[in-house]
């Protein structure tokens, strides 16, 4: 049965508006709590009615000077489907990133309303160039719009370089409570990819015997996951060592036992020599 290819017609939009911002030039930073004016087509002030009373607004915009930030990234002139490997997000796919650099051009972002002048929103949040083309404003609605349960892989959203990071950071990765066993697997991942000189971002296949936090912070570390299939463990509790864990490649396979699964704290896994964290099984080469 062959699969109906999908309807790939293009689409003309309209512009309601264009952003006057500060933002002239593409850069790796960009100041978010500066004020950026949006200007909408004065026939369409009557539909702004309203919007004042919300605190904040979903604006859709083209980015029609992508191939800008592509160049300062040092990407080239063609958008990447997978982000390479000088990005933080290596590996990833663009439609399972926020880069901006979308097959499709439309860039989307949720602003603080700060006050409505007319026909012009200002706003704050807005990562847009000056003289980006606006095509949709509507408000950011909490009831609909927020999900406080999503998932999201672990740190993705730590890509930007904000003043606040580090103190976050900290609190929230902190060897002094960070759970053992996941720093355990998540120090024993970086081992194993670089003993066999493998990047995250390869395609690579795990089999791991030992508890599940362990096995996240592996995940976080080698990108095996169940939900690629590239990741199956077999449950292990403290009590039943050592356990047992694999990393395949395209081209070489190496196994590790680990023989002291008791550690005081995260601090003490990440002090621990390599020999006291892993021992090699086995090394095969060629795959």
């Amino acid at each position: 049965m062959n699969t109906p290819t999908p309807s790939l017609a293009p689409v003309s939009i309209q512009p309601i508006g264009v952003v006057e911002s500060a933002f002239h030039a593409a850069s790796e930073y960009y100041d978010y709590a500066k004020e950026v004016r949006i200007h909408l087509n004065p026939e369409l002030q009557r539909g702004l009615v309203g919007i004042e009373y919300f605190s904040h607004l979903w604006v859709i915009y083209s980015q029609h000077r992508s191939a800008e930030w592509l160049r300062e990234k040092g990407w080239g002139d063609q958008a990447p489907l997978t982000l390479p490997l000088c990005d933080d997000r290596s590996g990833q796919g663009v439609f399972s990133s926020r880069a901006p650099c979308r097959p499709a051009a439309l860039g989307s972002c949720i602003v603080e309303l700060v006050r409505r002048e007319g026909a012009i929103l200002i706003v704050r949040g807005l990562d847009a160039f000056d003289g980006t083309p606006v095509l949709d404003v509507k408000p950011y609605v909490p009831q609909f719009d927020a999900f406080p349960q999503a998932i999201v892989p672990l740190h993705w959203a730590r890509v930007m370089e904000r003043s606040d990071d580090a103190t976050h950071g900290s609190r929230e990765f902190h060897w002094d409570t960070t759970n053992v066993e996941f720093v355990l697997g998540l120090r024993c991942g970086v081992i194993a990819l670089a003993s066999l000189e493998a990047r995250r971002s390869d395609p690579l296949h795990t089999e791991i015997e030992g508890s599940a936090f362990f096995a996240q912070g592996w995940e976080a570390a080698t990108g095996c996951s169940p939900l690629r299939g590239t990741l199956v463990r077999t449950e292990r509790a403290l009590e039943h060592a050592p356990w047992r864990v694999q990393l395949a490649s395209q081209v070489r396979e190496i196994s590790y036992f680990l023989p002291n699964l008791s550690w005081a704290d995260a601090a003490e896994v990440m002090a621990a020599p390599e020999s006291a964290l892993l021992q090699v099984c086995t090394l095969t080469l060629g795959r």
